[in-house]
This record gives C-alpha cells, structure tokens and sequence, in this order.
C-alpha cells in the first residue's frame, strides 16, 4: 500500500515528534542480544542511554510497581532514536521530513531486531504525530482546528484561563483510531506519557510560562498478530498513515491552518 493522498510538505510545520512502536511477544533476555543489536545500528544511532522505568501495575486492586530496563539509541544530532524494551522497539524523530523516509528507519530498526532475536511475534503496531499548535498574534488557536475540537463557551468564564482536554476513540478498517487534543500552559510541548527521552526537539521561539499551548495528538495502531516477516512493518505502516493523514486534513485543521504552514 502506498499514499492516496499526495505527500503534505509543509514549510512551517508544526509536527514536534512522530513515532512508531512495534511490540511483540517479550524476550525476557532482550539485555543479551542488545550489544549486537547495537552493533547493526551503531552507524545511525551512536548514543546509548539505558535507564530502568518503573512502570505501575494495577494488580488486585493494588497498585504494584514494575520496573523494567528501557534501552535509548541516539542519533549524532539527537534528532533520532530507537526505544527497546523487552517487548517492543520504537522509532522516533523530532525532525520529521517525509514519510517514507521515517518508515525505511523504522522497518530498519525492526528487522535487526527481528533478525537477531529470531521468531519475532508482532502484536501491535502504533503511529503517533504530535502536532503543536501556536496562533499568530492575530488568531485564536479555534482557526487551526475544526469546530468539533472547540469545546464549550460560557459567559461565567474568565477570559484567557480555559483549557481544553478532549479525546476521540473510533475503530477503522486497519484498527483503532485515537485523537487527543491537550491545552496547558505550562510550556510543554507533548502529551505527559512522551516527556522523557534523549531526543533534543527545537521550539522557536521557546514557549514561555502562561502562553496556552495546543498538542495535537494523533494515535492510529493496529494488532495483526503476526509473526515477522520483511515487508510486514511496512504494510501497516503505510494503512496506518493512510488513515492518520485522512483525518489529519478532513477532519481535524482547517484550511486556513494548512495555509498558515505551508
């Protein structure tokens, strides 16, 4: 599968991060294989950073902590990387080009680790874009996106401190489709589960304390439960992206914010 729209390039465009997850069956011993898989990707990701991520888990009603050992390849110029886990690999970048750029690096970085662990199952595959949406002095952050994301007016609310939280959760023909959109006002440029990592993303300018922020977020994935193959990666990627760039124009900014970019 390929496009069937053609590609958006867009001059000023307001994509902060994209990434793709894969995960698959855990490898209990993924530690072991790490240096050779470090060793295939070592050219484009010199920089390892490893850290162990305490992840909670509601068992029994009780929340349980579960730390587990998160593996980081960097980039030269820390605008690439990819996340391993004992149960999936994640490629991301905060200098997004075209599509088919970033999902020759992801399929690259999946079929090492396919290629040394062996008998790979894939069970989810995620595509994810970031968007940050900042007005012109002139605007309000409602003429970027459609009227369905606006939420709710009221005469009792103190003008310039609303905030708005929303989510939409719907099912496609590939799999499930999520979009978030998150306001703050306190400088951050992602969603709060995306604040960590090694990667260096350039804001300009650098947003300041109280400017209102709004994240786009973009979150199609699918479940094929497959077992590896070459060329599997890069089928659901291109459904997944397909569906996400749909949206992304049709339903979600407004041609006046498209212009605005381009």
């Amino acid at each position: 599968m390929t496009r069937t729209l053609p590609a958006l390039r867009l001059r000023n465009s307001p994509l902060v991060l994209v990434l793709c997850q894969v995960q698959f069956s855990p490898i209990l011993m993924i530690g072991d294989y790490v240096p050779r898989i470090h060793a295939k990707l070592r050219r484009k990701f010199p920089i390892v950073n490893e850290s162990v991520i305490q992840e909670v888990l509601l068992l029994s009603g009780a929340p349980s902590p579960a730390p587990y050992r998160r593996w980081e390849m960097v980039s030269r110029d820390k605008n690439r990387s990819v996340v391993l886990t004992s149960n999936f690999v994640v490629f991301q970048t905060s200098a997004y080009t075209v599509f088919e750029e970033f999902l020759a690096d992801l399929a690259e970085a999946v079929d090492v680790v396919a290629t040394e662990v062996e008998a790979v199952q894939i069970e989810r595959v995620g595509l994810r874009y970031i968007d940050l949406v900042r007005p012109s002095d002139r605007r309000s952050w409602r003429d970027y996106v459609r009227p369905g994301l606006h939420g709710f007016e009221s005469s009792i609310l103190k003008p310039h401190t609303q905030s708005q939280l929303f989510q939409s959760v719907a099912e496609t023909d590939r799999g499930t489709l999520v979009v978030r959109l998150f306001q703050n006002r306190e400088a951050k440029i992602l969603p709060p589960d995306l604040v960590n990592g090694g990667l260096i993303r350039n804001v300009d300018p650098a947003p300041q304390p109280g400017e209102l922020l709004t994240l786009l977020d973009l979150d199609h994935y699918s479940t094929p439960n497959i077992e590896y193959e070459r060329g599997c990666v890069e089928r659901e990627g291109w459904a997944l992206h397909d569906g996400l760039d749909h949206v992304f124009r049709e339903s979600l900014v407004t041609p006046a914010a498209l212009e605005t970019w381009k």
